[in-house]
């Protein structure tokens, strides 16, 4: 989780992307790496990264519905601890009067100004 905030990570690193869910990491040590200031120098300073992080967690999400494996369960888990400490810190802005066009159309358009892909066109 660190090296997100320290460099950009391609949304095409799969290598990166499969071991992060694969890591088994308590919630304390999700909150623990992922600061509060952490979190929204995240959101700041590397919009991309966490974008791609909220919606690689959903990906794997929806997929380990599809293929419901006791297997993929710890990846489920590290997934919701993810998304329960940055949904927080992307939607904070918005709950202060500042809305963010990027955090708006990745949680509820069809898609990021960047041409991430958003909830919508997920679900």
């Amino acid at each position: 989780l660190t090296s997100l905030i320290s460099r950009d990570v391609s949304p095409d690193d799969a290598e990166f992307w499969d071991e992060l869910w694969k890591i088994p990491s308590s919630a304390e040590e999700v909150f623990e790496l992922l600061t509060p200031a952490n979190a929204r120098r995240l959101r700041d300073e590397r919009f991309d990264n966490l974008a791609t992080l909220f919606t690689q967690a959903t990906a794997q999400l929806c997929q380990i519905v599809e293929t419901p494996y006791t297997i993929y369960f710890d990846q489920a888990l590290n997934c919701v601890r993810v998304l329960t400490r940055i949904l927080p810190f992307l939607l904070e802005k918005g709950d202060l009067g500042d809305n963010d066009p990027n955090v708006e159309a990745l949680c509820w358009g069809s898609g990021a100004a960047d041409g991430t892909v958003g909830m919508k066109t997920m679900i």
